[in-house]
């Protein structure tokens, strides 16, 4: 199957053109942690998958500009380097975290699992599809992995 139309539109919205028709979409990377640079999923406001990249390459110079000034836009991942407090709240649960950038409370819905990963590190994604790393919990203090241990599947 060719590679739809990618372009930015003229209020700078990622877009998929397919003949007159022009889909405002956004940027999911499928796997953003395990191959950053591949397999992008266009999603339209309802979120309902438009089309898949596989691999931006084969795309044409301005949709190659156009997908990585998108993803660029999305791509959030926030590391984590210490868990303070996991609390259940209705059909939430909060955490409280220390990051790079300082504290940071976010939430979760409760049928929300942290994700191992392969490299031994925790993936978190909120409720605002933000992601959250935790790239060595080895390295964490006790009462940090102790916290993460309840909440993980």
């Amino acid at each position: 199957m060719p590679l739809p139309d990618i372009s930015l539109s003229t209020s700078g919205q990622l877009q998929v053109v397919r003949g007159n028709t022009a889909t405002a979409v956004r940027v999911q990377p499928c796997f953003p942690l395990s191959d950053p640079t591949r397999f992008f999923s266009l999603l339209d406001h309802d979120g309902n998958e438009v089309c898949i990249i596989e691999d931006p390459a084969g795309l044409d110079g301005e949709g190659q500009a156009a997908l990585s000034s998108a993803i660029a836009d999305a791509a959030f991942t926030i590391k984590v380097r210490a868990i303070e407090e996991i609390r259940n709240d209705i059909d939430l649960r909060i955490w409280k975290v220390v990051t790079d950038s300082g504290p940071r409370t976010f939430e979760t819905r409760l049928g929300s699992w942290p994700r191992k990963l392969e490299d031994g590190g925790v993936l978190i994604q909120d409720i605002a599809e933000d992601l959250y790393h935790i790239e060595n919990v080895d390295a964490m203090d006790g009462k940090s992995k102790k916290l993460l241990w309840a909440f993980s599947d």
